[in-house]
């Protein structure tokens, strides 16, 4: 089950929340409830939640404070839920900075709360998807996204579940999906990410086809091709698998995880 904390000053409020939501059904586990930020901040470096859903306002420490704190100085990712009775658009500016989950404001009903944390689980869920996949690979998971520009973040989401389109590109992404300067983004993705974006393209998928790879014996190498984006050219998905493993993909299925095969 994936682990919630809920904070927020007024008892009320946590109260009502705490006996209002089916946590079992939606596979949360209510971890610890907290009435103040500093309390917060401790049990969140204590429990290691996947899930937090904090007031803005409270003692010691604001909900965005708190969520900078843990963003910046913490390795921990965590899908944060905002509750707010302030409409106030600094507060939802900075929530999108910090690249928060959900923002609600109150009174919020459970119907509202209930989708926020589906919300949230999924995007979980989603991620750990994505980690057993490809354990090895290098990709953003590895570095704390909250340093990055929130367009470069969105460049990485969409190119984790679209790394199989044999068309995408950053230009395309600029274009459809950013409505950004293409030379602009290459620039900023480098940067901000210490890569190009061929690369880390290539990287992620030559991970995934690794993984794929293992226990085929009976997968045509086209086939593996075509379902890490290479449906265009399997030739040239051999020529990279080589270049970055060392060995074809046809020896990498004999051979595993052996960056040489055996002699």
């Amino acid at each position: 089950m994936l682990k919630l904390i809920l904070a927020d000053d007024e008892k009320v409020i946590r109260e009502t929340i705490s006996s209002l939501i089916n946590w079992d059904s939606l596979g949360i586990e209510l971890a610890a409830v907290c009435e103040n930020g500093p309390e917060t901040l401790q049990e969140i470096l204590d429990i290691k939640p996947d899930i937090v859903m904090t007031d803005i306002k409270m003692p010691g420490m604001s909900g965005l404070d708190l969520i900078g704190k843990v963003c910046t100085n913490t390795d921990l990712t965590i899908e944060f839920i905002l509750l707010s009775g302030y409409a106030d658009f600094e507060y939802a500016k900075q929530a999108i900075i910090y690249k928060v989950s959900n923002y609600l404001l109150k009174p919020c009903n459970e119907s509202q709360i209930i989708d926020a944390i589906k919300k949230a689980s999924g995007e979980i869920r989603r991620r750990k998807k994505i980690k057993e996949l490809v354990p090895e690979a290098v990709i953003s998971e590895n570095i704390s996204r909250y340093h990055y520009k929130e367009y470069i973040n969105q460049i990485l989401d969409y190119v984790d579940l679209h790394f199989a389109d044999p068309n995408l590109s950053l230009k395309w992404i600029a274009q459809n999906i950013l409505y950004m300067n293409v030379d602009y983004l290459s620039r900023e993705f480098t940067h901000q990410t210490g890569q190009k974006f061929t690369d880390y393209l290539t990287n992620l998928r030559i991970a995934k086809a690794k993984v794929l790879l293992k226990g085929c014996q009976n997968e045509k190498i086209y086939t593996i091709a075509d379902k890490v984006g290479f449906a265009n050219n399997p030739q040239y998905f051999i020529q990279l698998f080589k270049s970055a493993t060392g060995m074809t993909p046809r020896a990498w299925i004999k051979y595993g995880v052996m960056e040489k095969p055996l002699i």
